[in-house]
């Protein structure tokens, strides 16, 4: 696609979007997603998907669509793949002002999801890049949908303080706004009702000791460590996501009260059951956490005394398997498996399937339908009033690829293996980390294989041809029934095929043995950890916002007496 053709496709994808004739923009959308274009430049890659996510996002939206639909999934899959494109680009005043608005409008998507928390991180980065408005905007209300999400008063007032300051923030680019975009912020919108009632209703200043709070850490080591997590912001604590003072150093969100049947057959330790379940969720992250934070703090050539009880085989790929290494993939597995832990909550807790079902239950399949060969949802999900538990069937396409829809999760770092592939490799199959310079020159400038390969495919394509060329003459001799030169090429065409057959088994254990094992460099490891362990934790704070809504819903419809009930803590 040249750069001519872009200007049209987006001029028209947007008088079609603000004329609001979707069918018409259907069919103009259909039309080109039927080509596979190539493009002048990786500029016009990004722009192109940017626009074409636009217009999907503007056909599917979930006001109009199935929560759980196919097409859906096209939104972030063509958002993914502009930011992907976009971040291989070098940075300049354009590619800045358009990664800026990918990161807005793919945030918004999220949010629609009901991912208010994976959705931050995003309006933060167009608000780094350029002051995006639009960004500042979108943000501040995600903020009060936070606020009305979440059970705990004081974490309530500072998302309405924190939704105040954007508000303020954004007032010296206020005129860069479209009319369109205005309207949450002008008079009738609520952005501006909001305005007027955090002022009446507070000052600034009594926000101050959220910033002033010191916590009395135990030990210096202690100190670094909360506050790495706080950097990163992985406390389970939503705070955490728009403040890294002292204050946020706390895994403080659990499960809120919710109401249950009086059954006196049911022992203390049966009623907190499901607390008990989420603080054993909430500990097995926060070691994880920890296994994370003591890796970065080694050394890839450090050596430890756990493992020298044995000599090491050299394996010539730069393998790294000492302390730091074993506590990435440690760490990995337990976060990964904690996904399959919130989907066994959620279907007890929910009642989504008989108890009978429990050893069907991993994160794939709580979504779904147990009986049956599609993909369907499972009905009491399929209403999607629950938010955050959609949320969560999200975060699942981005971990692994779900049959029957797009793959998202090959979007979020292209260049990466998927955070399925790495995990089966580290529990089913052979998984070894290495060095990324080492593994890099090793895989680059092995010049003694490269030659070797070469002269295999050109030996096996000579065959090839030889034994094409014997062929026709066997067909040729039979024609005129030369039996004598028939019975001489049969022999030849034998000894080929023989070579051949001696070339395949070449090449099938060369295909056994370099896929036996998947490599992959410790430093696209941590990037995909990282990345691994804000998804998982985002998850499960996503699963209390999810028992709260429930609960929140159930009021409006309890009858009887609610007695409220304490959780004892230690």
């Amino acid at each position: 696609m040249k750069y001519e053709q872009l200007v049209e496709f987006s001029l028209k994808a947007d008088d079609l979007l603000l004329s609001g004739d979707l069918v018409k923009l259907q069919v103009y959308v259909d039309e080109h997603e039927a080509h596979e274009y190539q493009f002048d430049s990786a500029l016009y890659e990004a722009q192109y998907y940017y626009a074409l996510a636009n217009c999907y996002s503007a056909l599917y939206h979930p006001r109009t669509s199935k929560w759980y639909s196919q097409e859906m999934v096209k939104v972030a899959v063509c958002y993914r793949k502009a930011l992907a494109v976009i971040n291989s680009v070098e940075a300049s005043p354009n590619t800045i002002r358009l990664k800026s608005m990918i990161c807005t409008n793919l945030a918004n998507h999220l949010s629609s999801q009901g991912r208010a928390l994976c959705c931050i991180e995003l309006y933060d980065e167009a608000i780094r890049l350029d002051n995006n408005p639009v960004a500042y905007v979108a943000k501040a209300r995600n903020e009060l949908f936070i606020a009305d999400s979440i059970y705990d008063s004081g974490h309530r007032e500072y998302h309405y303080y924190t939704a105040a300051k954007l508000l303020e923030e954004l007032k010296p680019f206020e005129e860069l706004l479209e009319p369109e975009q205005r309207i949450p912020i002008d008079e009738g919108g609520r952005l501006h009702h909001f305005r007027s009632w955090y002022h009446e209703n507070y000052e600034d200043d009594s926000f101050n000791y959220f910033d002033e709070f010191k916590e009395q850490f135990e030990s210096d080591r202690q100190k670094k460590y909360l506050s790495w997590c706080a950097d990163n912001r992985l406390f389970i604590n939503d705070l955490n996501d728009v403040c890294k003072s002292e204050i946020v150093y706390q895994d403080v969100l659990g499960l809120s009260s919710f109401t249950q049947r009086f059954n006196d057959l049911l022992s203390e330790t049966d009623e907190l059951t499901y607390h008990g379940n989420y603080d054993e969720i909430k500990n097995d992250y926060c070691y994880a956490r920890y296994l994370m934070y003591q890796a970065m703090s080694i050394e890839n050539d450090e050596i430890h005394y756990f493992n020298k009880t044995f000599q090491h085989v050299d394996t010539r790929c730069g393998a790294i398997d000492n302390l730091k290494v074993s506590h990435l993939k440690s760490a990995f597995k337990i976060l990964y498996s904690l996904f399959d832990k919130i989907a066994y909550f959620i279907h007890r807790f929910f009642d989504l399937n008989d108890i009978s079902k429990d050893n069907k239950i991993y994160i794939d399949k709580l979504f779904q339908k147990l009986n049956g060969k599609s993909w369907k949802p499972n009905e009491k999900l399929e209403g999607g009033q629950n938010h955050f538990i959609n949320a969560l069937f999200f975060i699942l396409q981005e971990l692994r690829d779900v049959k029957g829809f797009e793959s998202v999760s090959k979007w979020i770092n292209p260049s990466a293996e998927k955070f399925s592939e790495i995990r089966n490799a580290m529990e089913h199959r052979s998984l070894v980390v290495v060095d990324t310079e080492s593994y890099h020159l090793i895989t680059n400038f092995d010049i003694v294989n490269k030659l070797s390969t070469e002269r295999f495919n050109s030996g096996y394509s000579e065959l090839e041809t030889k034994l094409d060329e014997t062929n026709q003459k066997i067909a040729n001799a039979r024609r005129s029934k030369t039996k004598d030169l028939e019975q001489k090429n049969r022999a030849r065409q034998k000894k080929l095929e023989d070579e051949l057959a001696g070339l395949n088994s070449q090449r099938y254990e060369k295909q056994k043995l370099s896929s036996h094992t998947l490599h992959i460099t410790v430093d696209d490891l941590e990037v995909r950890l990282f990345s691994l362990i804000k998804l998982v934790r985002n998850s499960i704070m996503y699963l209390s916002l999810a028992i709260n809504l429930d609960s929140e819903m159930k009021k409006e419809h309890q009858e009887g007496i609610a007695l409220p009930r304490d959780i004892p803590l230690r």
